[in-house]
C-alpha cells in the first residue's frame, strides 16, 4: 500500500494583501538625493571662512575638526583667510598659534604667486609678536614653506631671544644657503661686529665705564640696540659684545654650515661666540672677505 504525499497548507491570499498594505502604511517617506551642502531650510547657515579661523583653537574638539575641514576644503581661499587672521589685533596667542600651525601643514601648491606672497608676509608679521610661542610657530612655517621675498625679515629673526625661533632660521638657510645674497650675508655677519675697546675708552669722558646718550656719538637707534638692559647707559660689556653670546653662537653655526656648502674646498676661519666681539674683529674681517669673494665668483664657479 503506497502512502499518499502530504501537501503544505496553502498561503492565505488575504494575508499577503494585509502585509502589502502594512508596508505601504509604515514605510518611510522617499527622500531625494542629499544636498551637497548638507543643508535644509531648517539648518543654520554655515559660518563664513573668517569665522572658522578662531574655531581652530576652540575648546570643543568637534568645532576644531569642522573648522579645519571647511578651511581645507576651501583650498587657497581658506589659506588666505587664515593668513588675514594673523594680522587681527583681537586675535589671542592661542588662536594665532593654531592658525600658524594650520598654515605650516598646508599645501602652498594651491596658491597663486601673489597669494603665496600674501601668506608669507602675514607669517613674517608674526615674527614681531610679543608672545614667544607665536613667534616660534611663525618661524617654523617660514622654515617649512620658505620665506620667499621675506628672506631678510626671516634672517633677522636669528637675533630673537627665543632659541627655537633662531634655529628655524639656521635650519632653513643651512639647507638653502643659495637663498641669501651678499647683502643678506652681510646682515648676518653684522651680529659679530662690535666697537673697539679703545673707542669706548675715548668716548667715556668721565671714565665711569658707561656711555650716556650725551657721550655716545652714534644715533638714538644704535644706542638703544647697545643698551640691552635698557638702563639708559651703555656699559663696557655691552659695548665689547653688543649681541648676546647665545645669538652669536647660532650665527656662527649658520655661517659654518653655509661655508661647508658654498665653499666646501676652503677652510673656514674660527670664531668663539663666548669671547668678546671686540677682541675678534680680525676674524670678522676674514668672514667679510669670504662673503665678498663668494659674491665675486662667476655663477658657474659657485
Amino acid at each position: 500500500m503506497t502512502a499518499g504525499c502530504i501537501q503544505p497548507a496553502g498561503r492565505p491570499q488575504d494575508r499577503d494583501k494585509a502585509m502589502a498594505e502594512s508596508y505601504e502604511r509604515f514605510a518611510p517617506p522617499e527622500r531625494g538625493p542629499v544636498n551637497s551642502q548638507h543643508q535644509t531650510p531648517e539648518d543654520p547657515a554655515y559660518p563664513k571662512l573668517k569665522e572658522d579661523v578662531p574655531l581652530l583653537a576652540s575648546e570643543i574638539p568637534l568645532q576644531r575638526i569642522q573648522a579645519d575641514n571647511r578651511l581645507n576644503q576651501a583650498g587657497a581661499k581658506g589659506l588666505v583667510e587664515v593668513a588675514l587672521f594673523l594680522k587681527r589685533k583681537d586675535a589671542t596667542p592661542a588662536q594665532l598659534i593654531e592658525a600658524l600651525r594650520f598654515i605650516a601643514a598646508a599645501d602652498f601648491a594651491t596658491l597663486e604667486a601673489d597669494e603665496a606672497s600674501q601668506v608669507r608676509e602675514a607669517l613674517s608679521h608674526c615674527l614681531d609678536h610679543p608672545n614667544g610661542k607665536v613667534r616660534v610657530e611663525a618661524a617654523r612655517a617660514l622654515q617649512v614653506h620658505g620665506p620667499g621675498s621675506q628672506r631678510t625679515v626671516f634672517l633677522t629673526a636669528i637675533g630673537d631671544s627665543e632659541r627655537r625661533v633662531r634655529w628655524a632660521v639656521v635650519r632653513r638657510f643651512s639647507d638653502h644657503p643659495e637663498e641669501l645674497d651678499r647683502t643678506q650675508r652681510t646682515i648676518l655677519l653684522s651680529y659679530l661686529e662690535a666697537g673697539t675697546r679703545s673707542a669706548f675708552t675715548a668716548a667715556d669722558q668721565d671714565q665711569d665705564s658707561k656711555l650716556t646718550p650725551r657721550e655716545f656719538k652714534g644715533t638714538a637707534d644704535e644706542f638703544a640696540k647697545l643698551d640691552r638692559n635698557q638702563d639708559g647707559a651703555v656699559s663696557n660689556e655691552e659695548w665689547i659684545s653688543p649681541v648676546p653670546s647665545e645669538v652669536r653662537a647660532d650665527v656662527v653655526a649658520l655661517l659654518l654650515r653655509m661655508h661647508s656648502k658654498l665653499t666646501p674646498d676652503e677652510q673656514p676661519v674660527g670664531y668663539n661666540p663666548w669671547l668678546p666681539s671686540s677682541d675678534q674683529l680680525d676674524i670678522v674681517t676674514q668672514w667679510q672677505n669670504w662673503n665678498k669673494n663668494l659674491s665675486d665668483k662667476a655663477p658657474e664657479e659657485k
